[in-house]
This record gives structure tokens, sequence and C-alpha cells, in this order.
């Protein structure tokens, strides 16, 4: 099992305290890709940014290929982004506004001691299907879905074993969408990486995944085969959901 989740939680403290996830628990395997779907606050982003230790949890435990990682300290976190990498919502914030793409991208291998050959650079840029002319461009200079392809290339040359996808196509338009998904799933399932697919984009989800995770108000109320979920949901959250988006 490569990433094993117990009752998480985290709450936050505002003007009162607000549940973003309340004893979140599940599985998943190497290779495998679950969609995370639900409204606007249900605990999505915050099940992400406690999964790849930008945030700490309040209670339960994160198991990442079989080491706990839940209260690990900021030094040992290095070794875990070796392994898990998040592609986020906006590609073009997610790089150094003055650095070339080229630059941002193989300081992650050098961070990390990880050699590229030649060959292996080129292929995947082949992959994620950029001209190698992009990569000596800045992040501005580029459109959304080619900095988003960047960005997938940079986790990519850590050569990661789990994708945390935040809402990657969202900020992206339409046509982009699903060929950013379709490269997704191409990459994780040629280079065998496990994804957390999480959106609001139900199609997507749909497409993209084996299987699903049903988030309201911080609680997960339905966890399953994705077909199971999109033809047959036992909530009637899920229902609601599923009927006002399709």
């Amino acid at each position: 099992m490569l990433l094993t989740v117990k009752n998480l939680t985290k709450t936050y403290y505002q003007y009162k305290p607000i549940q973003a996830l309340d004893h979140i628990s599940f599985q998943m395997d190497a290779g495998e890709i679950i969609a995370v779907i639900g409204e606007s606050g249900s605990g999505k982003s915050t099940l992400a940014q406690c999964l790849c230790r930008f945030i700490n949890s309040d209670e339960g435990e994160i198991f990442f290929d079989g080491q706990d990682i839940t209260h690990i300290s900021e030094q040992h976190c290095k070794k875990i982004y070796s392994q898990m990498q998040m592609v986020f919502q906006n590609p073009i914030e997610s790089f150094h506004p003055r650095k070339t793409l080229r630059k941002s991208i193989i300081a992650g291998p050098q961070n990390f001691h990880i050699h590229i050959s030649q060959a292996a650079w080129h292929q995947l840029v082949e992959e994620v299907q950029l001209n190698t002319s992009f990569l000596d461009r800045y992040p501005h200079q580029i459109s959304g879905g080619e900095c988003q392809r960047a960005a997938l290339l940079r986790a990519l040359c850590i050569n990661p074993k789990l994708l945390v996808c935040d809402e990657v196509t969202s900020a992206l338009d339409v046509s982009t969408q699903g060929k950013i998904a379709d490269l997704i799933k191409s990459i994780c399932c040629s280079h065998h990486i496990a994804c957390l697919f999480i959106t609001h984009d139900l199609c997507l989800a749909r497409w993209i995944s084996t299987k699903t995770m049903v988030l309201h108000n911080g609680r997960l109320i339905e966890n399953g085969p994705t077909e199971k979920i999109f033809t047959n949901p036992q909530e009637n959250y899920t229902k609601e959901l599923l009927s006002s988006r399709i």
C-alpha cells in the first residue's frame, strides 16, 4: 500500500471553529488514480496540503510508502518530496517569475541530486508535449496550458511515486482542460505513478480515475470504484452533486 490515511482531522480557527477535515481515512495503491470531488469548502485542498505536509493535521496518521510522515520534521520532508510531488491550480504562480522554466525545472533534480541524461530529458519533454524552445521562456510568456505541462515536467523529473493534483485544470480554458487530464492519465499509467486528482469537474473525475472519494463538510461520505459512485451513489449529497453537474 503506497498511502494510508487514518482519521485525519484539521480545524481552522477564525471567527468560529471550522472543521476542514473530519476523521478522514482511506488507502491508495501504487499506480492508482483516485479522484476527490466535492463542493468548494468541502476539504479537498486541505487534504492535499496535509498529505504533502505543507500544513499539519490536528489528529490522525499519514503513512507514505511504509513510513509514518504525520509529524516528520521539515528537514525530513525533503526526502518525502523526492517521492511525492504536488501540481498546483495556478501553474504560472508556481514558477519563479524571474527564472526561465528550464532553470526552475532543473532546480528540482539538482536539489535531490538526481542525474537526468540528455536522452531522458528529451524524452520527458516530448512526453508532456512541449517544445524545448518554450523552456527558455519565462512563466508569463507562455499560455496556462503550456505552463501546466512544464509543471508536470518538473514533477516528472523527480521520478515521484505520487502526484497530488489540486484543481490543476480549473484555471485553464475548456479545450485545454481535457488535454491536461489526458496527459496526466497517460503519464501516470506509463510511469506507474499514483495520482490523487482533486477536482470540481465531475466529467474529468469520471474519465481519469478508477476510484472516487466524495468529501462533504470535511467528511469522506463515499469512497469506491468511480463507475459505481457515478451510476449508483448511496448518499443524498452525492446524488445531488452528480445531478447538478451532469
